[in-house]
């Protein structure tokens, strides 16, 4: 019969710190790129005017900015999305700068055919913004209180600093690749928050079961619980998060351009969805909870427990093993210095002889004469 090995448990939350230093890093990251690259808005935020057209073979962007800068517009936003097609956003246009634009790029830029033209006013990209934002605050305070409610308080302020992870990171790679932001991306962002809470709560939930069951008499503490909880679960969120990664993947490849941005937003939250689940979350909620009298005192209990052990399993070795003699202590020999005669040994005085013991009865003479006693005993001689 095969006996498998025993799996091997990774030590989480036992590196708490460094997994928090990284999340850290990560917002300290995304707070710079905002503020120096700023996140690239599109049309439906910023309001304007936005052009799709089809050019002939070996047009650059380039030629096309060359062409806009003529109109007062070598600044506006163009980006290739196709086989020689490209998107300009500009400020609002009126039809007629429209349709000189459209026979400036004919000539210059060799544009066949203008495939759309898209017109969004300032005040439509505030009213998305601001229901956005409303829709976040929302998310967030039913996500507080459903947890507060199914698990507890700790728990649900653990979850929200997971999310605020992962909006981070997602808004940082954003800000620092210059991917244009569009009602899509504010979609993804918020189905990657409901995914990631999703394994959240699972983990969780597994969370809650172990450290149902610890009392007094528990060899463990809150945090190895909770690091239990984490390697039980850990393959399955690793394994759900890979099936999940592999449609998106194929969207962003083969998908449309409306499509492949809303899949970038999603590859990057599940991917940080999961491992800030895994790896903040849970760390996170073992290092608040330890700072409970009651778990802190199942700590300092099994700190002693395991100090007694050690003492003991030292002990045990310090002793000889069974069979085996203890080492004999040899007594210190004096060694005289050279030249100088040892000095003799005192021997010991014999012992004093005890006077014999007298039998019982007392002397010869005292002894009464019963019957026969008048006869002598012969004396046998000795012979020489």
């Amino acid at each position: 019969m095969r006996i498998l090995p025993r799996r091997r448990d990774i030590d989480i939350v036992g590196r708490k710190y460094v997994w928090l230093s990284v999340s850290v890093v990560i917002v300290l990251i995304a707070i710079v790129a905002l503020f120096t690259k700023g996140l690239n808005f599109g049309i439906d935020f910023t309001g304007g005017t936005q052009l799709t057209i089809k050019c002939e073979d070996g047009t650059s962007t380039g030629d096309i900015r060359g062409v806009m800068g003529e109109f007062g517009y070598a600044d506006a936003k163009i980006q290739e999305v196709g086989d020689n097609q490209f998107t300009i956003r500009t400020p609002r246009l009126e039809k007629e700068q429209v349709a000189q634009m459209e026979e400036a790029l004919k000539k210059g830029a060799g544009m066949e055919k203008l495939e759309e033209e898209y017109d969004v006013g300032p005040g439509w990209g505030a009213q998305v913004s601001r229901q956005a934002l409303i829709a976040l605050l929302v998310f967030l305070l039913a996500i507080l209180i459903y947890i507060s409610l199914r698990f507890e308080f700790k728990m649900a302020i653990c979850a929200i600093v997971a999310l605020f992870n992962d909006v981070a990171a997602t808004v940082g790679v954003y800000a620092l690749v210059g991917r244009e932001v569009t009602p899509a991306t504010v979609i993804a962002v918020l189905t990657i928050m409901g995914y990631s809470l999703y394994d959240t709560i699972v983990i969780f939930d597994r969370v809650k079961e172990n450290t149902d069951l610890l009392t007094r008499q528990s060899r463990k503490t809150y945090s190895e619980t909770v690091n239990d909880a984490l390697n039980q679960v850990m393959a399955r969120s690793i394994n759900t998060s890979l099936t999940t990664l592999i449609p998106i993947l194929a969207i962003m490849l083969f998908g449309g351009e409306t499509l492949k941005a809303f899949a970038f937003a999603l590859f990057i939250g599940v991917i940080a969805g999961t491992c800030s689940s895994i790896f903040i979350a849970g760390p996170l909620l073992a290092m608040w909870k330890e700072t409970d009298p009651k778990y802190r005192a199942y700590r300092e209990r099994v700190q002693r427990k395991e100090a007694r052990k050690s003492r003991a399993a030292q002990t045990v070795k310090s002793q000889p093993a069974d069979g085996e003699p203890a080492a004999k202590k040899k007594a210190p020999v004096d060694r005289a210095a050279p030249g100088v005669k040892p000095e003799p040994e005192a021997r010991p005085k014999p012992a004093a002889k005890k006077p014999a013991a007298k039998k019982p009865g007392g002397s010869a003479k005292s002894r009464t004469k019963g019957p026969g006693s008048g006869k002598k005993r012969k004396k046998k001689k000795k012979k020489r």
